[in-house]
């Protein structure tokens, strides 16, 4: 009994850190300042493979840093645009979280895929925008 309710409080807390965070994130972005966005992203240099990181948004940048040494060394492609947006397939949901939404873009080196939680997908959608 003293576990199920050590894990709920241990729950509670963390669903409250999460939602402070994305709190504090969407006044930076709302305040102007350049926020970074967790996400995944499946860039055309590295086909088949999804890299881990965060996209910088400000108000006039869009930047790739990532957190693997495999995706450190990549930037985004010129002339990214959104074409579409969808679910992860049930395969994707593997390695994805399954709640994500995958932004599938277009570039002048190929697609590209950065998958975002909802929470975070409206700062990405309105850089996309910018940029493009």
């Amino acid at each position: 009994m003293i576990g199920i309710v050590m894990g709920l409080i241990a729950a509670g807390v963390t669903a409250w850190l999460f939602r402070r965070r994305v709190a504090r994130r969407a006044e930076a972005a709302a305040q102007g300042d350049v926020i970074r966005v967790p996400c995944l992203l499946m860039h055309p240099g590295r086909p088949g493979r999804w890299l881990r990181g965060r996209l910088l948004i400000g108000p006039g940048t869009v930047e790739w840093k990532g957190s693997t040494r495999a995706g450190a060394a990549l930037a985004l492609p010129a002339g990214l645009r959104q074409v579409g947006m969808r679910s992860p397939s049930l395969r994707e949901a593997m390695k994805l979280n399954g709640g994500a939404r995958i932004v599938e873009c277009a570039s002048a080196e190929g697609a590209v895929l950065i998958a975002v939680l909802p929470n975070e997908l409206g700062h990405v959608l309105g850089a996309l925008t910018r940029a493009a």
